[in-house]
This record gives C-alpha cells, structure tokens and sequence, in this order.
C-alpha cells in the first residue's frame, strides 16, 4: 500500500496519540482484564463447516481512533484473521470521559474439529486482548 499524504497524516496521529496516552501514564489495557473489550462471545453450533459468530463488545474511551483485529486461533497450528473493525474516537474529552459501548461481530466457519480460540486484539498494543477458548466437533 502506498503511503499517500493522507495515509502520512494519520500515521502520525496515531503515533502521536500513543505518546499522549503513554506520556499520561495510560494503557490500553493487558493480562486478563482490558480497558477497551468488555466480552467476546462466540454463537452458534460449534460444528464442522456450521456458521458462527464471534461477537466482542467494547467501551471506547480514548480520544482517537482505535483499531481492533479478531483471529480464529488452532493452538499450535493456525491463526485465521476474521475482521477488522476501527472505533471512532470518543468525543468526551473531559479527564473522565464516559465510555461510549459498542460491539462488532464477525462470521466464520471452521474446517477441522478440535480446541480453537477467538482473540481480539488492538495491533498496537497486542497486549489489549480478549479471547475465548472453545471445541469444534
């Protein structure tokens, strides 16, 4: 992908962002618990070649845009990219500003049986993640 003056100008936001929210001592979350995912479900029939849906919901309180990556992970094996999503900047902008809730679902289907895990991530702080593990027959 070329890097267009467009392109240019929103990598340096989101970089200059991040030393703002570093600087301010804030994280956009890590380990078990996440200050941007709230659950992560996965619905459906956990079947061979069924249709199922990951649903991640989410509480954006950052002041910029965030973007989020889901992957369907075969532990050992295989991680599959399910969707992308980008969540618009909150517009509260006070020192406490009010989540604003969302979700995002994506479809898959799944080929082989066996443990599998959903993960969602933020590419740049992968340590901001959620994830649930589950068994396809």
């Amino acid at each position: 992908m070329p890097l267009t003056p467009q392109r240019a100008a929103h990598l340096a936001a989101l970089a200059a962002a991040a030393l703002l929210l570093a600087g301010c001592g804030i994280t956009l979350g890590g380990g078990a618990s996440s200050e941007l995912f709230s659950k992560l479900r996965i619905r459906g029939e956990p079947i061979v070649g069924r249709e199922m849906t990951l649903e991640v919901t989410h509480e954006q309180r950052y002041p910029v845009a965030v973007d989020i990556s889901c992957f369907l992970v075969q532990p050992g094996r295989s991680r599959r990219l399910l969707g992308r999503d980008t969540l618009p900047a909150n517009p509260d902008t006070s020192a406490e500003p009010t989540p604003v809730a969302g979700g995002s679902t994506f479809r898959f289907r799944v080929q082989r049986p066996g443990r599998y895990l959903a993960l969602c991530n933020t590419p740049l702080d992968p340590d901001n993640f959620i994830k649930e593990g589950f068994r396809v027959k």
